[in-house]
């Protein structure tokens, strides 16, 4: 806890604040995020040499709708040629980077760009290699000796709480959004990563409507890790009559550099996010990346039933957008707030036992109350019919790769 308190990274464990009090009252002025200008111990700012610089304000990502998301970070972004054939699934034409990762120029000039406030970048062909920078921090008035112990609780108030305003890691940098109209949704900056390993990726997004009387199925997808098979991440996928999927994860949301850690998970560490992706995203990070085993199961559940959980799972990422909460591996997971969202759509569909709290067992458990739909008779039979890596690389960018992998559905 010590070192998590030096590191200014937020925690919550009572028992260790006063130990991390003494830690920040001595490391204060050496971690950059803390530190203000004309600092009362070093004299100097170790963020910013440039004083016209520190006064500017980070800049503000507005989505095309009413909820104002605030974005932590300029970024760099480099443009070279990659094959067109990646634009081609589904007909996105609309694949486009966000407002927080613009390109440049066509001939790859290495410039850094604050975040457009304008239109939306549209991406043709390229690929972007993205790296960031801490946007300028506002100045701090200085005009009389402050003992650094009032600068210490208003730090601790911002570490202590939830925000949207991180240095993000680029992957969760854009929050996805909802704007309902009558019988129709649209969700901004669906996210269509493309992977070369964990570290190395081409984050995309774009735009899609859909019409909520068209949501068919709720399929669950369990990535087990392969270390420890009974903890898994879950995610789920909403099927539409055109034959379209949209993948959620609900996730740690990790800035710049972080990696999960259960522990720190569970210390107030990590935000939550709603991820909303094209399922060559989510899947493919399973099968291709993190090399593990991904499962695909049909759930029985009747359209309106769907509907009402995809409508429940939009506005819960609406709130998030607002107001900001912290992820915790118990309380409030990917397994606890997909959970919530069935039993939305249908009562106590799911009821709590301690399967529910051991990720990689929610399969068998969704089996055995023949909540998923399948004609295998047995549960091995039918989690070794959901495994869907094959046909991942068998069918992998073509147009029809959510139909291909899961034939074996039908």
């Amino acid at each position: 806890m010590i070192q998590t308190f030096a590191h200014g990274k937020r925690g919550s464990l009572f028992p260790s604040l006063c130990v991390g009090i003494v830690v920040l009252c001595a490391s204060a002025c050496s971690v950059p995020r803390q530190c203000a200008p004309n600092c009362t111990i070093h004299g100097r700012s170790p963020i910013h040499s440039d004083q016209q610089a520190a006064k500017a304000k980070p800049p503000e990502y507005r989505p095309r709708g009413d909820v104002p998301i605030q974005q932590a970070s300029h970024q760099t972004v480099i443009h070279d040629g990659v094959s067109p054939e990646l634009l081609k699934p589904c007909g996105l034409d609309g694949l486009r980077t966000d407002s927080s990762y613009r390109l440049v120029s066509e001939k790859g000039t290495n410039t850094k760009v604050p975040p457009p406030t304008g239109t939306i970048a549209r991406l043709t062909t390229g690929s972007t290699v993205i790296t960031a920078q801490p946007a300028p921090q506002p100045a701090v008035n200085s005009g009389g000796f402050r003992l650094p112990i009032f600068e210490l609780g208003q730090n601790l108030a911002k570490e202590l709480r939830p925000s949207n305003d991180r240095l993000w890691s680029p992957n969760h940098a854009v929050l996805q959004t909802a704007e309902f109209n009558g019988d129709r949704v649209t969700i901004r900056n669906i996210r269509y990563s493309v992977y070369e390993n964990e570290d190395q990726y081409r984050p995309r997004y774009y735009d899609a409507t859909y019409k909520l009387d068209d949501i068919r199925t709720l399929d669950l997808i369990i990535v087990p890790f392969r270390s420890m098979p009974r903890v898994a991440h879950v995610e789920s996928s909403f099927g539409f009559a055109d034959g379209r999927h949209l993948g959620m994860s609900i996730e740690a949301r990790y800035e710049e550099g972080e990696k999960y850690d259960p522990v720190g998970a569970g210390l107030n560490q990590f935000e939550l996010i709603y991820v909303f992706a094209d399922e060559r995203d989510l899947i493919r990070l399973g099968t291709d990346v993190h090399k593990n085993d991904v499962h695909i199961y049909r759930l029985r559940f009747e359209p309106h039933e769907v509907r009402a959980m995809f409508i429940d799972a939009l506005e819960r990422a609406n709130g998030l957008a607002v107001k900001p909460e912290f992820y915790h591996p118990l309380r409030n997971s990917c397994v606890t707030n997909l959970i919530a969202h069935v039993n939305k759509g249908r009562p106590n569909a799911i009821p709590k036992e301690y399967r529910t709290l051991l990720p990689g067992l929610m399969d068998n458990y969704l089996y055995d109350l023949k909540l998923i739909d399948t004609a295998a008779t047995t549960f091995k039979e039918a989690k070794e019919n959901a495994k869907v890596n094959w046909l991942v690389e068998k069918y992998g960018d073509l147009e029809y790769f959510s139909a291909g992998i899961r034939q074996n559905m039908y």
